[in-house]
């Protein structure tokens, strides 16, 4: 805490925590020109390309206008494209683009970077540990 006073809350820690990794993860994919919420949407895509919007908000837990505002913008920075589907046009699919999968890959290197940043000074068995603690407060949110 830049205070100086340590935070023994639970709810107080995850808050700063969070806050401090947002910000060290938005500066280290500002280089891939992405935003917060984008690096989301391509690791969903990397993983199944071509899926229609709702199976992506539902993925992503945000509601359809905000989806459709950073499809908008990724669309317009040439990361993916927006498609009718061929056998039902009301429905949309998006796919990534070459500048997307590019785009991705600094992804996946800003987030190995945050993994390693985030357990510096862990042992393995530290990490394990938070692991395990990090996958109950998980359970217990959902």
């Amino acid at each position: 805490m830049k205070s100086g006073k340590p935070n023994s809350s639970i709810n107080g820690l995850l808050v700063e925590i969070c806050k401090i990794r947002r910000n060290k993860s938005n500066e280290l994919l500002s280089g891939a020109g992405i935003h917060a919420g984008q690096d989301i949407l391509l690791y969903y895509l990397d993983l199944e390309d071509g899926q229609t919007v709702s199976a992506l908000v539902e993925k992503m837990g945000i509601q359809q206008g905000t989806i459709a505002a950073m499809i908008d913008r990724m669309v317009n920075a040439g990361m993916i494209t927006k498609e009718k589907d061929e056998s039902d046009k009301r429905i949309s699919r998006v796919f990534l683009t070459k500048k997307g999968k590019a785009a991705h890959q600094q992804v996946a290197d800003s987030w190995r970077k945050m993994e390693s940043i985030t357990a510096k000074g862990l042992s393995p068995i530290e990490q394990a540990q938070l692991i395990t603690l990090l996958e109950k407060v998980k359970e217990n949110l959902s």
